[in-house]
């Protein structure tokens, strides 16, 4: 069987175009027939007598430490034929440290004469390119493209899911005062450095589970994981205001000043019922000057 495959050489040079590393393992009577190869998984590999031995030494070597725990499952031969049961194939996508993203397959080649798995071949492609692109469809799915930051819809999503999960926190929802007048008298292009401003400012006062967003027009909300007390709210609010106070927008004269609403979740609220309550926080801020907020509950 190995040696029909091996001297096939249309089939050697079809598989090559698509599988940077292409191996045969017999999996009865521990052999590796290697169809194409690399110095990487050849320097893994050599000083090991069993197949499995080398190719899990390759995945502890040359697969990323966020999927190594997934390649050596997926290289496990003692449970490959139950996971195989019924199928011409399985695949696993991981992080390598020589050729980025990549697609492992275990394609099925020859059973014993008693349906035992026997013959498989193990093929990896890289798919790097396709994963670049993947990633940045994802990203312009999520992101409002003006300001880098969430948009309403993702953004919504993600809180969403913290209030769904009871996960405590500060929800704030804020607009820009007179944003209006800003567009009249500068120009839309002003207009817009000063929604990205604000969103730098947003972006400066986050921690790495926070979210913020961008709703539309002037309007933003950020939901501050685990801040469940007043104080804690203000002081990161007020933080927040100090990065609006460092924004200047030429030929701007005026400062840029914040409406805000902040509440405090301690679970049972959904996103429309914690925006209603901070909309009137907003609302009520607006009766006064500068940076303002309002706890609402």
């Amino acid at each position: 069987m190995i040696d029909d495959i091996t001297r096939d050489k249309y089939v050697l040079s079809a598989l090559s175009e698509v599988y940077i590393s292409l191996h045969i393992f017999d999996l009865i009577d521990d052999k590796l027939f290697p169809m194409k190869s690399n110095r990487y998984i050849e320097m893994w590999s050599e000083n090991f007598e069993s197949s499995q031995e080398k190719i899990h030494n390759v995945m502890l070597n040359i697969v990323s430490e966020e999927h190594r725990a997934l390649m050596v499952e997926f290289t496990d031969f003692s449970t490959l034929e139950e996971r195989m049961k019924g199928q011409l194939a399985i695949s696993a996508v991981f992080h390598g440290k020589v050729s980025g993203w990549c697609r492992a397959r275990f394609i099925r080649v020859k059973n014993t004469e008693h349906e035992k798995l026997r013959y498989v071949l193990y093929a990896v492609e890289c798919i790097d390119e396709e994963k670049k692109k993947e990633n940045h469809l994802l990203y312009l799915s999520q992101t409002d493209l003006m300001t880098g930051i969430f948009n309403r819809g993702y953004g919504e999503r993600m809180i969403s899911e913290l209030l769904s999960n009871k996960k405590e926190g500060l929800f704030c929802l804020f607009d820009v005062d007179k944003f209006k007048l800003v567009n009249d008298k500068y120009g839309h292009n002003v207009g817009d450095d000063v929604l990205i401003g604000i969103a730098r400012a947003l972006q400066s006062v986050k921690r790495p589970k926070d979210i913020v967003m961008r709703l539309g027009g002037d309007e933003f909300a950020v939901y501050f994981v685990d801040i469940n007390s007043e104080e804690a709210a203000s002081e990161i609010i007020n933080r927040f205001f100090d990065e609006i106070s460092k924004i200047h927008i030429e030929p701007m004269t005026e400062g840029i000043n914040v409406s805000l609403g902040a509440v405090l979740n301690k679970g049972g609220l959904t996103f429309d019922s914690i925006y209603k309550l901070a909309d009137r926080g907003v609302y009520d801020s607006k009766t006064n000057k500068g940076n303002t907020f309002k706890f609402c509950d």
